[in-house]
């Protein structure tokens, strides 16, 4: 079907034009049908971004080891695991714009969270050694249910090392994303102390590929039981009103102005939110208008 300029759907003719060309429209279907998708390095094309990303991981969790900085961890994981997070990478290395501002990773993005989306974090899960599974959640975190059907968040998950079950990969409830709510703790599987035995699939993964999801599809990690290094950075997205998990303020103003406009929109500077006496900017609320029409815009 040709997309033509139809004033009903603007935003997303633009969106899913880009997405074709990218060789993304199987994904799109995906993410519809399941709540999750593998894009594979063939799509992507940026095997050198990847390396890039495994190595500045490495060298930070290095850092921090040197500095004995407290491991940041997962909600409800035990200090004895293996976990350690990064956050705030776009301040610690400039690469991780590049992967935020990558095109398939923009448009996968602005498909599930709308043209006026927001960059909710860009952080790094690194494993090393053992460690314990992650229960079943949703990422639309403070929400009460009924959940919204179009979702407040995305995760776009830049994977750098293999990921298979024994190396902790995502346990994903397919389809879950229209359950339009959060799991219960009866709905959790036997493994992770729950009554289900085969609600979840391992999502399996090659380096230089990436795993992209809804905000509302019930998802979680198996337990890692190997000793290699585990990682993966998200560029998560979200909905131009949500309150983004991370604050960019201290983002470089040199990176700014590489990405121009399109970074700033993303980190929120342009927005209408966050006045005192002033009241709101008025082009801050004309950019996202359409938005109160269109779940695309």
């Amino acid at each position: 079907m040709k997309i033509g300029n139809w004033p009903a759907s603007s935003e997303l003719n633009k969106i899913y034009s880009d997405a074709r060309e990218l060789g993304l429209e199987t994904n799109i279907a995906e993410l519809e049908a399941f709540g999750f998708t593998i894009v594979e390095p063939r799509v992507i094309k940026a095997a050198d971004l990847f390396q890039r990303m495994l190595e500045s991981v490495t060298t930070l969790c290095q850092e921090d080891d040197r500095q004995d900085k407290p491991v940041a961890r997962l909600v409800g994981t035990k200090s004895s695991d293996n976990t350690r997070v990064l956050y705030g990478l776009m301040t610690r290395d400039p690469l991780f714009a590049e992967a935020a501002m990558h095109p398939v990773a923009l448009t996968l993005g602005r498909y599930l969270m709308g043209a006026s989306c927001r960059l909710f974090t860009t952080s790094a899960f690194v494993k090393r050694g053992s460690a314990e599974a992650t229960r079943l959640h949703t990422d639309s975190a403070g929400t009460p249910p009924p959940l919204y059907p179009f979702g407040l968040t995305c995760n776009v998950s830049w994977i750098l090392t293999d990921y298979r079950q024994e190396t902790g990969t995502f346990a994903m409830v397919p389809g879950s994303h229209r359950y339009a709510r959060h799991p219960s703790k009866i709905e959790q599987p036997k493994l992770l102390g729950g009554l289900n035995d085969d609600i979840i699939v391992p999502v399996e993964a090659a380096p230089g590929s990436l795993i992209v999801f809804n905000g509302n599809t019930w998802h979680g990690t198996y337990p890692k039981t190997d000793a290699s290094f585990r990682a993966h950075v998200v560029t998560a997205y979200c909905r131009n009103y949500m309150l983004p998990a991370e604050k960019f303020d201290n983002v470089s103003p040199e990176l700014v102005k590489r990405y121009g406009p399109e970074l700033e929109h993303l980190m929120a500077r342009n927005t209408w939110q966050g006045y005192t006496t002033e009241g709101p900017r008025g082009t801050g609320l004309a950019d996202i208008w359409r938005a109160n029409f269109s779940p695309s815009a």
